[in-house]
């Protein structure tokens, strides 16, 4: 194994949940012509887009057309990889994550991940990725009984500094990765860090909407748990920025419905 292959870095582990009844109910050209026009659209969010000075971003120094991270898509199975084993890599990472998460619900595909940290090898040249930070990303998806996805804390133990944002309730950081009792498949809940998808997704039909209807009660166990969250977003009061112009540019309003925006939220759920 060449070592240089080898680093530490945050890494993210995304379902596409419901995938395997899609290939089953839906033809495959219009299932494959709706999900690759889903990954397209965030490959193209991959990157900082040219920004005027006076434009508010997380990452001012970031190099444009670079991605923001390594994506390799098997399937229904997403893998994100940090560009290095420093903070801000790994905040592009969970900032990209949220970002494709939204989409994906747009676009009626619902997503559940887990996000790690730790040693991990990636060749680029062969696209062989393995390696304890990847394994821990899809167990923790694995466990999750929802929509969503939820922030190991390997992730908080090697960033201190990102979790002590995180833990600020007067930080923007605290609310896109909010702290949450997670649910899991067992039927326990562990409080961790999440994506905060609903934190700016203004859709014109609600929040209930974003899921396709299903009466399987273990998919209906998912979207109620999943509405529980959007809820306690609702309920904090703090569900949408109060000023666009002074937010930064990656965490901007996401609008999703069948008019030109903007329109108002269809209702809260």
């Amino acid at each position: 194994m060449n070592e240089q292959f080898i680093d530490k870095k945050t890494v993210a582990f995304l379902d596409v949940l419901g995938f395997h009844e899609l290939l089953i109910t839906t033809p495959l050209y219009k299932l494959a012509k709706a999900y690759d026009y889903s990954v397209s659209v965030t490959n193209i969010m991959n990157r900082q887009f040219q920004l005027s000075e006076q434009t508010p971003t997380l990452f001012p120094h970031h190099k444009q057309g670079d991605p923001w991270c390594n994506r390799y898509i098997f399937s229904d199975s997403i893998i994100l990889i940090s560009n290095g084993d420093d903070l801000i890599s790994c905040l592009k990472l969970l900032v990209y994550a949220r970002r494709l998460i939204q989409t994906f619900l747009a676009m009626k595909f619902s997503v559940r991940g887990g996000i790690a940290h730790g040693e991990l090898y990636e060749n680029k040249i062969t696209n062989v990725v393995m390696g304890q930070a990847l394994t821990n990303a899809f167990e923790l998806e694995k466990k999750q009984q929802w929509i969503g996805a939820a922030i190991d804390e390997t992730v908080e133990h090697a960033y201190p500094e990102l979790t002590a944002h995180m833990k600020d309730n007067n930080n923007l950081l605290s609310t896109i990765f909010l702290r949450y009792p997670v649910p899991f498949k067992n039927g326990i809940t562990k409080d961790l860090h999440t994506l905060n998808w609903r934190f700016n997704l203004i859709v014109q039909k609600g929040t209930r909407s974003l899921f396709n209807e299903n009466d399987d009660a273990d998919v209906v166990e998912k979207i109620n748990n999943t509405l529980a969250y959007a809820r306690t977003v609702v309920n904090s009061g703090n569900i949408y920025s109060k000023n666009e112009e002074t937010l930064p540019v990656e965490l901007r309003a996401m609008w999703v419905g069948d008019a030109e925006p903007p329109f108002k939220h269809g209702d809260d759920l």
